[in-house]
């Protein structure tokens, strides 16, 4: 099944923290495809794509988006106290999803020995293939992941690219943060460089 094509914007986009400017009058607009951002540490990626999924305010300028947004960060932002499993069911249920392929992803991602764990019983890398687990449980229609090959090793790495290439193949919006993993750019669609808070299509 397809996914209903959509993606997100920024316009004229400006955000400031504590008092410094860090993202300055940026335009950008993602569609259907992956979206590759490239920008050195501190460039701002990880606010740009914050941006996007709408979880920061902007100083000044205009967000939209179209379609259900995924956005999954540094931490993985599982909820402690319940297990792999429990967490992905309740974010599939939240979004009115089936529940019914949850432990055949966990098992793909390798968690399916340890999926009724807390999973603040799990190790670091298990917690990052459980949150990315969601990439595939959940039906939204853009997807934001901020450098999201962290904690993997070379068979979570191979799956995440796997699990990219079936999503921009379904007519999702697929952006990834990221300094480097050059394995994607055959898969990519379009570029955005970031450097001191400026966002340019590359």
């Amino acid at each position: 099944m397809r996914t209903v094509q959509s993606g997100a914007s920024l316009h004229d986009a400006t955000i400031v923290l504590d008092d410094r400017v860090v993202l300055r009058a940026a335009n950008v607009s993602v569609g259907p495809g992956l979206t590759l951002v490239r920008g050195p540490n501190g460039s701002g990626k990880t606010t740009l794509l914050r941006a996007l999924a709408g979880l920061l305010p902007l100083a000044r300028g205009d967000r939209t988006a179209s379609g259900d947004v995924l956005y999954i960060g540094h931490r993985p932002m599982l909820l402690r106290g319940l297990t792999a499993r429990e967490n992905l069911q309740f974010f599939v249920r939240f979004r009115g999803g089936d529940t019914r392929g949850i432990d055949g992803a966990l098992r793909a991602w390798g968690v399916g020995d340890d999926m009724d764990r807390p999973v603040e019983h799990l190790s670091a890398g298990e917690r990052r293939r459980a949150a990315l687990a969601r990439v595939e449980t959940e039906r939204v229609s853009v997807l934001l992941l901020d450098e999201p090959f962290t904690e993997l090793d070379d068979a979570g790495s191979s799956r995440l690219r796997l699990t990219i290439a079936r999503a921009r193949d379904d007519g999702r919006t697929v952006v990834v943060a990221t300094h480097g993993h050059f394995e994607l750019d055959d898969l990519t669609s379009s570029r955005i460089m970031i450097d001191g808070g400026a966002a340019t299509a590359a």
